[in-house]
């Protein structure tokens, strides 16, 4: 299937912002000179930045089950429950590791259950993920009125895990967050059901001033008036925001951002152990912003050379089992003249 770039450019830009996250929670968000524009950024981006991962998600639904279930089913078990399982042990087995060397350590069998049950670092998205394609099929029957309000309301009124469960993670609210998320998802995919051309509506004026307005209003309640807890009240304005996040994904022209959104699941799964790594090794802390914006910076560039890396080595042939069961293609040989 031709790649179509402003999709990648999307997917991009949702994981630079995931990974800008971490690199400032690398830093103990202390990041220097760069501390409060990343304060600003990264909660102006909180309701959306993984929304558009899954809206992009969403969008290839359809395709996907015009093949038929069985090679639905097939596909998503290879490319996502797949790496899902890989990812658990390496993120899980290093959670064990390092766990075992502090002094209030965690059951590793709790480290292992909050990963299984979509609440691990990292591979939670995947969880997620499959878990999405495979209600999508029933939900996408629904209308979106009645999926929305279920999901937010959902979302909104669960509790939190016990933090003192056998479930236990670092985001104890992973399922009202899942909640949530799924709604960009099923946008996804009805977006494409209804096949509306939003590559074209964004380009009118009237549908990306709307967005634009959408995105502005929902930025300062998210900062000035509502904690994170509230977020599902907020769920309107960040479906409406989508338009303007697809608009620049559109408009914009990066190498950078689009080899990123190709290769997104390796820079979506690797990225954190490079920053997990570097939080451990950096720990000096610095009354000077200089050298905390060089910690940051650092960072950030750590958190891009290790999947950068990792796609370098796959090209090759190389570590292509950490992401997924397909086995890459092989090039069509030239014919003899």
């Amino acid at each position: 299937m031709n790649r179509i770039t402003w999709i990648d450019n999307l997917r991009g830009l949702s994981i630079l912002a995931i990974i800008f996250l971490h690199s400032t929670i690398a830093v103990h968000n202390n990041a220097g000179h760069f501390t409060a524009f990343s304060s600003l950024l990264n909660e102006m981006l909180a309701p959306v930045r993984l929304g558009l991962m899954f809206f992009v998600s969403g969008l290839f639904v359809d395709a996907g089950l015009r093949k038929g279930l069985g090679p639905f089913f097939n596909n998503k078990v290879r490319s996502i429950l797949y790496p899902f399982v890989v990812w658990v042990v390496v993120y899980g087995g290093l959670k064990i590791l390092f766990s075992s060397m502090a002094n209030t350590p965690q059951s590793p069998m709790n480290i292992i259950l909050s990963h299984l049950t979509g609440g691990g670092d990292m591979t939670w998205f995947l969880h997620s993920l499959f878990i999405f394609f495979i209600v999508i099929i029933f939900a996408r029957h629904l209308p979106f009125l009645l999926v929305f309000g279920i999901c937010m309301a959902l979302s909104w009124a669960l509790p939190a895990i016990d933090p003192d469960g056998v479930f236990a993670s670092f985001d104890n609210s992973h399922i009202n967050k899942s909640l949530y998320l799924f709604v960009f998802f099923y946008l996804g995919d009805y977006v494409v059901r209804k096949q509306v051309d939003i590559a074209e509506k964004v380009q009118h004026g009237p549908t990306l001033l709307i967005s634009v307005a959408s995105f502005a209003l929902l930025s300062c309640l998210n900062i000035f008036v509502l904690d994170r807890h509230s977020q599902a009240l907020l769920s309107p304005l960040a479906l409406l925001s989508v338009p303007f996040f697809v608009w620049i994904a559109l408009k914009l022209k990066s190498e950078l951002v689009y080899y990123i959104g190709v290769n997104s699941i390796v820079f979506y799964l690797s990225h954190y152990l490079a920053i997990q790594f570097f939080s451990k090794i950096v720990k000096f802390e610095s009354p000077s912003a200089w050298v905390n914006d060089l910690k940051f910076i650092s960072a950030f560039l750590v958190a891009l050379a290790l999947p950068w890396t990792l796609c370098l080595m796959r090209k090759r042939g190389w570590f292509n089992f950490l992401f997924t069961m397909k086995k890459p293609s092989k090039p069509l040989a030239a014919k003899p003249v």
